[in-house]
């Protein structure tokens, strides 16, 4: 039998003694996806120096990632269920390894922009096969302690990106400097391919759905019409070109809504089944996915650059300023994973507002300083956002889809992947617009793109000018935090397995 085909012999009955390191060899997939979004925000300010990058493309490195991802994460799932998981993990992971390769040799700005794009569209191919496979690998008693160690992992490698990142460019291991951040992928997925093409079966769903290329296209084309002027309209001063994409996307995200109801209604299988919208769990979950990732990947962005261009911090020192947050992540998490079954209402409403609570003390932290420095207040409202983080996330995406249908838990899963990645992406452009627009209206045009001037001393009037307009950008995180909050609250309870209740359209 080759290896790691499925074995008829292994079942739910008589599972296979591999499972456990199969599973850990395939969350290696979603460890480096979610690592390298955060990892990159640290090392941003050393990209701007060493390739030159205005703050437009600082920004374009993460939010391209994220359109890749938010775009083909659905694809991905469904090749997998037509060409063999397995298989598309294998590919997805070595594009992957491969991009982070492209990523690190990278002599410009654009071609690292380009790379990024290349890591999430692999990464899209790899990441929805783990929670396939666990269906799969697992009995029903044992996948609740699977998903939990799913959960862990997404936490684990938050935590890294945030620290790990500072200390490795500060230690410039054979003097890469910000590149090391993405050739470490090489030894970590090489082992990982190593061990899962010894351990993953092969599984292939018995009747897949077909692929619509065309709804592909039309989102790809979208919702990069969306993107890109939101990334570089500001920074170029809003050229006709900009405006004219932005008024395109809108006709073009409608025709694609528009084709993809067309093909259900004709019997065909659309890229996103919008039907699972009409269940009011779901809907109103989906709305608070949308909120609560919208600023998740901007607010270490804005601190990073805030802290190394602002206060005039070594890489090292802004990790380390990260660290309340890591360890409140890593404690809140693993109490979740032990606790979260039977409190689910509790973790997910107590965790929101531990959330907003956090941001609420960052925003007022960086709004009142007189110097500057909100470093203080800024540890202690990362440590409570961490701690509501690790309570939500365990139960946020289980609480949104236990009152799915079966048949329609696929399609649900994809649309929350989409709109998660979409949300990321576009509160990268956002939030990172409202923090420059505020910065050069303080410091002057470009401040954003401008290297600090080396010095021993902090300037305060610079440090000022970076906290006034992280305060505004933040300002926008924590208004759609609180939105995702009260989401929370009015979140129905639905028993798992449970039904959910249809929406009508009125509501």
């Amino acid at each position: 039998m080759p290896t790691g085909a499925v074995n008829p012999t292994h079942t739910h009955d008589n599972p296979d003694p591999r499972r456990w390191i199969a599973l850990f060899a395939a969350l290696t997939a979603p460890f480096l996806g979610v690592l390298d979004f955060f990892i990159v925000n640290l090392a941003l300010p050393k990209v701007q120096a060493d390739l030159g990058a205005t703050f437009a493309e600082q920004q374009s490195v993460i939010a391209f990632y994220a359109l890749s991802l938010a775009v083909f994460v659905v694809t991905g799932g469904r090749l997998g269920d037509t060409h063999g998981r397995r298989r598309m993990f294998r590919i997805g992971l070595t594009g992957f390894i491969l991009a982070s390769v492209l990523c690190g040799l990278a002599p410009s700005p654009w071609f690292l922009i380009a790379a990024r794009f290349l890591q999430g569209l692999m990464g899209a191919l790899a990441f929805p096969q783990v929670l396939a496979l666990v269906q799969v690998l697992f009995a029903e008693h044992e996948r609740p302690r699977a998903l939990a160690f799913f959960g862990l992992n997404v936490a684990l490698a938050s935590i890294a990106g945030q620290v790990l990142g500072g200390l490795l460019v500060e230690w410039n291991p054979f003097g890469l400097g910000w590149r090391v951040l993405f050739l470490i992928n090489v030894p970590i997925g090489g082992i990982a391919l190593w061990i899962a093409s010894r351990t993953l079966p092969e599984v292939r769903a018995p009747n897949p759905p077909t692929l619509d290329l065309f709804g592909v296209a039309l989102a790809t084309i979208g919702l990069a019409l969306l993107l890109v002027p939101l990334v570089e309209g500001h920074q170029a001063g809003w050229p006709a070109w900009a405006i004219v994409m932005l008024v395109a996307s809108v006709p073009v995200l409608a025709w694609f809504l528009r084709e993809e109801r067309r093909a259900a209604a004709h019997g065909r299988d659309p890229l996103i089944d919008l039907e699972v919208v009409r269940l009011a769990t779901f809907r109103s979950g989906l709305g608070m996915i949308c909120a609560y990732f919208f600023g998740g990947g901007a607010l270490f962005l804005v601190l990073s650059i805030y802290m190394q261009e602002g206060l005039g911090l070594s890489t090292r020192e802004a990790a380390l300023n990260f660290l309340p947050f890591a360890g409140a992540l890593l404690v809140s998490s693993l109490i979740s994973t032990r606790h979260v079954g039977a409190n689910r209402t509790l973790f997910l409403r107590g965790g929101f507002v531990l959330v907003a609570v956090g941001m609420v003390i960052v925003v007022a932290g960086l709004a009142t300083t007189s110097n500057g420095d909100a470093r203080a207040a800024v540890g202690v409202g990362l440590a409570l956002y961490a701690l509501g983080q690790g309570f939500v996330s365990p139960v946020m995406f289980a609480t949104i889809v236990s009152g799915v249908p079966v048949r329609s838990a696929g399609a649900a899963s994809g649309v929350l992947s989409t709109c998660q990645q979409a949300s990321s992406m576009l509160g990268v452009a956002v939030i990172g617009l409202v923090f420059s627009s505020a910065l050069d209206h303080v410091l002057g045009p470009g401040a954003a793109s401008r290297a600090r001037e080396a010095t021993a001393t902090v300037d305060p009037a610079r440090a000022a000018g970076f906290a006034h307009a992280a305060t505004w950008a933040l300002v926008v995180h924590l208004a759609f935090t609180c939105v995702a909050a009260w989401l929370a609250w009015r979140q129905p309870v639905v028993a798992p397995g449970g039904a959910a209740p249809i929406a009508s359209p009125a509501e």
